[in-house]
């Protein structure tokens, strides 16, 4: 018998003469798991467990020697090479040092101890902190360098081995992963709701669900998305916003939330036809900003092909946001309890035009906590006054057109106020312009004396002209537009009812109400004469007080 089988008989008998160690455990089955992960772990597994001050005391030999004098060492380097310091420094910021790695783990002759180093490389990699904010370009091109050497020896050591563990045959699957395009393969998956594949790439890989990884496979679906047709691009876009939301599974940091509602935002901007997207405007003026008042951020973010402020996009969101916000005055704030329609509808066509607005709220506005009114109060942001010396259930909607501020009032009683911007009382030009996140106006001072034009909302009682008209005939020429057509829920009577054979009696001067019939006469106009607030009484007519 030769020396080295007498050796392993001997060294098998003293180990079987032993007592076994903890043979209670043998048919525990969870103790066995545990044991097969760790056997994983340390063996076949991809993640790789190091006391992080160990790994930052060999950086700081390394950088000091510049290379490492140990084999351990050398991979307690390749794990740290992204780890950043307080100042933002990292070995990637550094071409002489992370250089100098690469060398050191390809002159490494035993191919174990170089597979260990790339897979250390290969964990770095991943948990580069590639969407931090002040991100030094030096890191960024040392992350993409390491990239591409990664690519180069995975097909090296493919060729290489003999035994090849479980995490570099899933890196044989996800070879995409060292790319410029990390998961275009995940996204028709994703897209249909299916991440099996994203999940198996990432468990089998180790990587932490805090990766660039997630970040990358979330901004990968708005770019696949961007590409479709309008029909499906706008079926797909609830979706999105979940994601972008956080409420989708994946974890969305700020940075690249603004990168995903942009290009949301520039693609819907595109479509042939782009009707107001709740949703979508809601996000937009959460993430990015009220494009009106944060003007620098939107045109920074949301660009178009040519890398340029995308003034299409930013003006359709600051019209749905005018508009949102002239419904919510005359819906929300409006002293009548089912809101204020006809002057809703007027002021709607006026949006076009509004240069800025301003929302002086009374007491129940200011502090009603219901979502609505919270969303109301969001939504005007930067743009909110307390409106001093006002009843409960008042408030202001202080409109800047032009040359010109309109002036409308929530309660029921109050006239409407046209003054010239440049001739403002003081201290509502100081109130309009002070920069203040919030500040304070008093309701007689949006009342003054000096005033361009002033006027009831009184339909008048006998030439049956409605105070549309007549706040069309003064408005217009004065502001200088021409907004579209008046809808047909506020026309002229007189042109409503012109050619049809009606009997018209007036008695509101005596206390009565507006009768207008037979009612027969009068289907083809019944929904304009209800929006113009009158009822219908079968038999007897159309009547308003």
């Amino acid at each position: 018998m030769n020396e080295a089988l007498a050796l392993l008989r001997s060294g098998l008998a003293r180990v079987f003469s032993q007592a076994a160690r903890n043979a209670d455990l043998w048919s525990d089955a969870r103790a066995m798991e545990r044991a097969k992960e760790r056997v994983f772990r340390d063996h076949g597994g991809a993640g790789i467990k190091v006391d992080s001050r160990a790994i930052w005391a060999s950086i700081e030999d390394f950088r000091r020697l510049g290379h490492a004098k140990t084999f351990r060492e050398l991979k307690y380097v390749c794990l740290g090479v992204s780890a950043m310091d307080a100042k933002g420094w990292c070995i990637l910021s550094e071409d002489s040092l992370h250089e100098q790695v690469g060398r050191q783990v390809e002159e490494q002759v035993e191919i174990h101890r170089k597979l260990r180093c790339f897979q250390a490389l290969l964990a770095s990699y991943f948990s580069f902190p590639l969407g931090a904010p002040g991100l030094h370009p030096k890191a960024l091109k040392g992350w993409t360098t390491l990239r591409t050497w990664l690519q180069r020896q995975r097909q090296q050591l493919a060729a290489a081995l003999v035994n090849v563990p479980p995490w570099f045959e899933a890196l044989d699957r996800h070879s995409e992963l060292l790319t410029a395009r990390p998961c275009d393969k995940f996204v028709p998956d994703l897209m249909r709701g299916d991440a099996s594949s994203l999940e198996e790439a990432m468990a089998s890989l180790a990587i932490d669900r805090d990766s660039w990884v997630m970040e990358a496979a979330v901004f990968a679906q708005m770019e696949a998305a961007e590409k479709l047709d309008d029909a499906r691009f706008k079926a797909a876009l609830p979706y999105l916003l979940r994601i972008e939301m956080g409420e989708a599974g994946v974890k969305v940091g700020e940075r690249l939330r603004i990168r995903c509602v942009a290009l949301l935002v520039s693609r819907y901007a595109r479509c042939s036809a782009t009707p107001e997207h709740p949703g979508l405007r809601d996000a937009a003026v959460e993430v990015i900003g009220n494009p009106w008042l944060r003007r620098a951020s939107w045109d920074a973010h949301v660009v178009d092909a040519a890398r340029q402020p995308d003034k299409r996009a930013r003006e359709m969101v600051f019209g749905w946001l005018k508009g949102r916000l002239i419904q919510d005055f005359f819906e929300l704030l409006s002293a009548e309890d089912a809101g204020d329609t006809r002057r809703l509808v007027y002021w709607l066509r006026f949006a076009p035009f509004v240069d800025d607005m301003w929302f002086a709220l009374g007491p129940t506005a200011q502090y009603r906590s219901d979502r609505l009114f919270r969303e109301f109060r969001e939504r005007a942001k930067g743009r909110l006054l307390d409106l001093e010396g006002a009843s409960g259930d008042n408030n202001a909607f202080v409109m800047r057109i032009g040359s010109h501020v309109a002036i409308e009032f929530g309660a029921t009683g109050n006239a409407f106020y046209l003054l010239r911007w440049d001739a403002l009382p003081p201290a509502v030009s100081r109130a309009l312009t002070s920069g203040k996140a919030k500040d304070y106006v008093a309701l007689v001072q949006l009342k003054p004396e000096a005033y361009e034009w002033k006027q009831s909302h009184r339909d008048a009682p006998v030439a049956l002209r409605s105070w549309e008209q007549k706040f069309d005939d003064e408005l217009l020429p004065r502001l200088a537009v021409v907004p579209k057509e008046r809808p047909a829920c506020v026309p002229d009577l007189e042109k409503l009812l012109q050619g049809r054979n009606v009997a018209v009696m007036d008695s509101r001067a005596k206390g009565g109400a507006l009768r207008i019939g037979p009612d027969d006469e009068l289907v083809g106009v019944a929904r304009q004469l209800s929006a113009l607030g009158m009822l219908l009484r079968r038999g007897r007519g159309w009547f308003k007080e």
